[in-house]
């Protein structure tokens, strides 16, 4: 961490965890009094989650993650030293597949990731409209920030445009890495891409936009394009199939917006869940 920033502490937000999740951090709390543990009976959402945090924390910078990945060692402090600019409210983290590439299902994931929408939010960061935090890892000013919608899927755009209209920076920093999984089988990937799309319409329409980069075909199709080795055979078939995985992805994720099939307290999607170890300093191209 930067020496002007302190770590104050770790809130663990255990949602009708059935595992040993509670008892471990727990025991962690005893040695460590920075971690505090708030327990939910039953699984209420990520919103809900966020909206326990929100009440609870005390920091000046909230820093979010998910339990089901691994930031680099250096990511928190990349992610906070823009807080010495007071006109930021925001900086969201970059995902990275830990997936073999050599697969489809790899491939995907570092299409999706780290080639297309890493293009597109250093295009929007460049342009000064970045406001697409990433729920895998962001820091916001938690002074901004109250209470988000309970049934919000995609509360890292939700966020992240809200402090964006309340005329602060919200920034994309490349190096603060967070390594990922993605989807391994076409109903976990139906179930995780249509949900994060739904969650799209959700904010689209709650501030009036009319796209979002990251699900937008005018916008997507050109970065696909450029990120597509074709003189691969094997590559562009597997771009093909992801265009339709995600076309088709798109139609379910408007017709569940439309009859307000909104999944906020989503179905784990397993094959995301994997437990490996990472080189920090593993070249990010």
């Amino acid at each position: 961490m930067p020496g002007d920033f302190a770590l104050g502490e770790i809130l663990v937000i255990a949602s009708g965890c059935t595992d040993k999740t509670e008892e471990v951090v727990r025991k962690i709390s005893h040695r460590d009094r920075r971690v505090k543990l708030i327990s939910e009976k039953s699984k209420r959402g990520k919103a809900s989650a966020i909206n326990l945090i929100l009440r609870e924390t005390d920091g000046d910078i909230l820093v979010l993650t998910d339990a089901d990945v691994l930031p680099s060692s250096r990511s928190l402090s990349e992610l906070v030293k823009s807080f010495r600019d007071e006109t930021v409210g925001a900086v969201g983290g970059r995902p990275i597949p830990a997936d073999d590439r050599n697969t489809f299902w790899g491939f995907l994931a570092h299409l999706i990731w780290t080639r297309m929408q890493d293009e597109l939010l250093t295009t929007e960061t460049q342009q000064g409209i970045f406001f697409q935090l990433s729920g895998y890892l962001c820091a916001i000013n938690a002074q901004l920030i109250h209470q988000i919608p309970k049934t919000t899927i995609a509360e890292d755009k939700y966020i992240g445009q809200a402090i964006l209209r309340q005329r602060y920076k919200v920034l994309y920093e490349p190096k603060a890495v967070v390594y990922i999984h993605g989807p391994k089988s076409l109903r976990d990937f139906f179930t995780q891409r249509v949900r994060v799309l739904t969650g799209h319409w959700q904010v689209k329409k709650w501030f009036k936009m009319k796209e979002i980069s990251t699900s937008s075909f005018t916008r997507t199709f050109p970065a696909l394009i450029h990120n597509v080795n074709f003189l691969r055979p094997k590559e562009i078939i597997w771009a093909a199939l992801a265009g339709i995985l995600e076309g088709a992805a798109s139609l379910l994720a408007a017709y569940n917006f439309m009859t307000g099939r909104i999944p906020f307290n989503w179905r784990e999607v397993p094959t995301t869940k994997p437990i490996r170890t990472y080189d920090d300093d593993a070249e990010v191209s």
